[in-house]
């Protein structure tokens, strides 16, 4: 046993030995035989395999002009959807770390599109001249292939309108958008051209206090008021100059006591007993500076000296200098209410008389007389005597029995009858009738 390990550890000393024995000259030998290696690959520069992603593709030049100039158009943009292809390439190894997908031009070519239709067309890729000895690997390029659709070119032109998105904060007010054009012209395949009905201008409302003055890409719209991507179309879709203007608002009343003239030289035992006007309150809209110092607006005065009965009419509305009022013509209807004063009478101890009485019969009522307070115009209630106050109760067509009645009243005339008011003490009385 001792022998065996004996003769092992003398094996492992002579081949440590061996291994550090003239260490130096081993590492260079080393070292120059790594450099020979490169120079022998840099001399003979063999070729190797590189594949480059996501490299980009392009209609080869020309292609989409030619397709124009024959009414054809490529629909979408399938180009973009593809996202790119994979090439493999052979390259000398001089070259592969510098070797980018700048360095290759992957096209489609147009040439073979005759008509519309969807056409399976071949992906093509070069090497920049500036690369020797590199190319693409035979069947190197994946996908090699795209679909391309082809419609028949279209033109169109349609007609824009204004599109508000959201609401103004409250406090605000935008006057209605003005577009530099009412129709724009519109290229594209046939079929997405078709579909189109109108454009719109998105103006954005939400957070606005500041007017609008911007140009705006138009959105398409179809029948249905779905929007139709701009990729289906030829260029950028056009854009409209909007111009909006947004101003603060403000709800304030009329003053139509203040707009009236001669509301203190009414006639003698006349009155105004109410003004107003339609409408009542105003939104007005301006400099948010000017329209701080507005609390109501006045109206072109109206001269009541003198009447004796109500005035109705319209009149303009006053506005401070930059100042508009919505949702108005700019006039007020204006209703006065004036009227003679009102005065009131007090006739106490008035019979109660019972009228229509049958034949036959004879009548006790629980209350004979009763108080009678009449109020109304000064000229009617000033007119009417003691002897033109009637309390009564209408017995016609009523026989033996007891029968509680309301107490009537006739004031006079007609007019002073229905026109004046009264209260009775005794609105309600308890008559019997009997035999007489």
């Amino acid at each position: 046993m001792e022998n065996n390990n004996a003769k092992g550890k003398r094996v492992a000393d002579l081949s440590k030995g061996l291994l550090l024995k003239n260490l130096g000259i081993k590492i260079a030998a080393l070292l120059l035989a790594t450099v020979l290696w490169g120079i022998v690959l840099t001399v003979q520069n063999p070729n190797r395999i590189k594949v480059l992603s996501k490299v980009p593709v392009s209609f080869a030049l020309g292609g989409e002009a030619d397709l124009l100039a024959r009414d054809l158009v490529v629909r979408g943009n399938p180009l973009k959807e593809l996202g790119g292809v994979s090439v493999r390439v052979s390259t000398p190894i001089t070259t592969y770390m510098e070797l980018n997908a700048e360095h290759l031009a992957a096209s489609v070519s147009l040439n073979s599109v005759i008509s519309p239709g969807v056409w399976m067309l071949p992906i093509n890729a070069t090497v920049s001249a500036r690369l020797v000895n590199t190319w693409v690997e035979r069947e190197g390029i994946n996908p090699d292939k795209i679909a391309v659709e082809i419609d028949t070119l279209m033109k169109k032109t349609v007609p824009v309108e204004a599109f508000y998105e959201g609401t103004l904060p409250a406090g605000y007010w935008a006057d209605t958008a003005e577009l530099s054009a009412l129709k724009v012209d519109i290229r594209g395949p046939k079929q997405d051209v078709e579909r189109a009905t109108k454009a719109i201008c998105k103006i954005q409302m939400n957070n606005r206090t500041q007017s609008y003055n911007d140009a705006v890409n138009v959105t398409l719209l179809d029948s249905e008021g779905e929007e139709i991507s701009s990729n289906y179309f030829l260029g950028s879709l056009p854009a409209v100059t909007v111009r909006m203007a947004v101003y603060s608002k403000k709800t304030v009343p009329v003053d139509v006591i203040g707009s009236l003239l001669g509301a203190d030289n009414l006639p003698t035992n006349y009155r105004l007993y109410a003004a107003s006007s339609t409408p009542a309150l105003l939104d007005i809209v301006g400099d948010s500076e000017v329209l701080k110092g507005i609390d109501k607006l006045m109206l072109t005065g109206l001269d009541v000296a003198g009447k004796r009965e109500p005035v109705h009419g319209k009149l303009a509305i006053l506005l401070p200098e930059g100042v508009s009022v919505l949702g108005s013509n700019g006039e007020a209807e204006v209703y006065v209410d004036i009227r003679e004063k009102n005065s009131r009478k007090v006739f106490e101890a008035v019979p109660i008389d019972a009228t229509g009485l049958e034949r036959g019969l004879k009548a006790r009522i629980s209350d004979e007389i009763t108080t009678i307070s009449v109020e109304g115009r000064i000229t009617l209630v000033d007119s009417l005597e003691r002897n033109d106050v009637h309390a009564y109760v209408d017995l016609k067509n009523l026989k033996e029995g007891t029968y509680n009645l309301p107490v009537g009243v006739r004031l006079g005339d007609e007019q002073k009858t229905e026109e004046l008011t009264f209260i009775r003490s005794v609105a309600q009385v308890t008559v019997i009738l009997e035999r007489a």
